[in-house]
């Protein structure tokens, strides 16, 4: 069993998903997150599932990091699970909870750089290849850019939903309790 909560930048928490991002993303392709400058991650919001069973209460497991990038276009810039814990449903719990925090917060449309290897896990949730596959610095390998659209519920449905303790307000500020846990 997990829980997928905020977590606050700077926190003992965030420190963990670096060390899990690192472990996954950056060591295996002989590079170190501790290189790259993150502090853009303090206007981001983060998410993260942490096991909750007897053995490993409050273990990181999985992370995701959701930008956004104006005119109701957000970004996911990372989604993250412990190798030895993936296909095993927690990498879609917490992109579903992205997608949700983002369209509560009036988002139309969601990207992500999603690696070669990645697409078909993508391509499962209505996100869509656009434009060439290309190479990052911090990650080499192919990536390509992949995009979905979010279709907004009326106003009266919304306010019915049951989702993510997410606080936001309706004038598309966007603020959120990071100790809540994050039911999606």
């Amino acid at each position: 069993m997990y829980v997928v909560k905020y977590i606050k930048y700077g926190s003992e928490e965030y420190k963990e998903t670096l060390k899990l991002r690192n472990d996954v993303m950056r060591k295996p392709l002989g590079r170190s997150i501790y290189d790259e400058d993150l502090s853009v991650e303090q206007r981001q919001i983060i998410i993260g599932a942490f096991e909750t069973n007897s053995l490993f209460t409050n273990l990181l497991i999985g992370c995701g990091v959701l930008s956004y990038r104006g005119n109701n276009h957000w970004m996911v810039e990372y989604l993250c699970v412990d190798s030895v814990l993936q296909k095993k449903g927690v990498g879609s719990a917490l992109l579903q909870c992205l997608e949700k925090i983002a369209r509560d917060r009036g988002a139309t449309v969601i990207g992500l750089d999603s690696r070669l290897a990645a697409v078909d896990f993508y391509q499962r949730f209505g996100y869509l290849p656009k434009g060439e596959v290309f190479h990052k610095e911090i990650a080499p390998g192919g990536h390509i850019y992949m995009e979905k659209p979010i279709f907004q519920l009326p106003k009266e449905e919304k306010e019915h939903s049951h989702g993510c303790s997410c606080g936001h307000d309706h004038h598309g500020h966007h603020h959120h309790h990071h100790d809540d846990d994050c039911d999606c």
